[in-house]
């Protein structure tokens, strides 16, 4: 790695950390059912980039726990969406079909389960990737069932998505066990490209409320300058 690359990666990672404490604050007006414990939603499924697996991967092994870190780069892993959000995102602004996903997804079943749960806890809970800090339910979920979503709420996960993808432009998107995997060998097949965010193809309804949370997110300060400079830097 070189060391332009190495400055974009310690920028990356502090864009990262920024946006994961911004939808924090964000979300603290959600009104949601779930709890410590409630882990019917903690599959294997969780999709991430590899910059989150990267901090995903520190923090297991900073805490002890690169068994489990191996474990989870072991998992099953056939689910895979054929596109990332913004990849999505474009075809939806252009107009275009996506291409149908490859599946087939592994399912809530105990061979889909999360790895780094341990007594219905995540073990890197403050590493988690984004894909699991947007995943609330309004009712307490059960095995077989589906999240009970508000859409205003789906709508603002989705461009939180988006932008974790942007800060990692350039570098792999896929199922959590394919990237730890990939990040152990150093590379590898099966995973997406994350993209440039093309805009957002937000409902109308949505878009006024949302462009005043994103201006607020945007022009939080790090490091002297507003957040959303730092991400727009991070554009390939």
């Amino acid at each position: 790695m070189t060391g332009r690359d190495e400055g974009r990666q310690a920028r990356a990672r502090l864009v990262l950390w920024e946006l994961w404490r911004a939808y924090q604050q964000v979300a603290e007006t959600r009104q949601v059912a779930c709890a410590p414990g409630c882990h019917v939603c903690c599959s294997g499924r969780v999709l991430l980039t590899t910059l989150e697996a990267r901090l995903l991967a520190e923090e297991l092994t900073a805490s002890g726990q690169r068994g489990l870190l191996a474990l989870a780069a072991r998992a099953p892993a056939a689910f895979g969406p054929a596109c990332t959000h913004n990849a999505l995102a474009r075809l939806c602004l252009a107009g275009q079909e996506p291409p149908p996903d490859p599946g087939p997804d592994p399912g809530p079943g105990p061979e889909g389960r999360c790895p780094l749960l341990r007594g219905g806890l995540c073990v890197a809970y403050a590493a988690r990737p984004m894909a699991c800090r947007v995943m609330c339910s309004l009712t307490r979920c059960q095995p077989g069932g589906a999240a009970s979503q508000d859409p205003w709420w789906v709508t603002v996960d989705t461009v939180f998505l988006q932008l974790v993808e942007q800060v990692d432009a350039g570098g792999g998107w896929g199922p959590m066990p394919r990237v730890l995997a990939s990040l152990e060998r150093g590379g590898g097949p099966g995973l997406a490209r994350c993209e440039n965010l093309p805009g957002l193809p937000v409902p109308p309804e949505d878009q006024e409320r949302l462009s005043r949370l994103l201006e607020q997110v945007f022009s939080r300060p790090l490091n002297g300058q507003p957040l959303g400079l730092w991400i727009n830097r991070l554009r390939i």
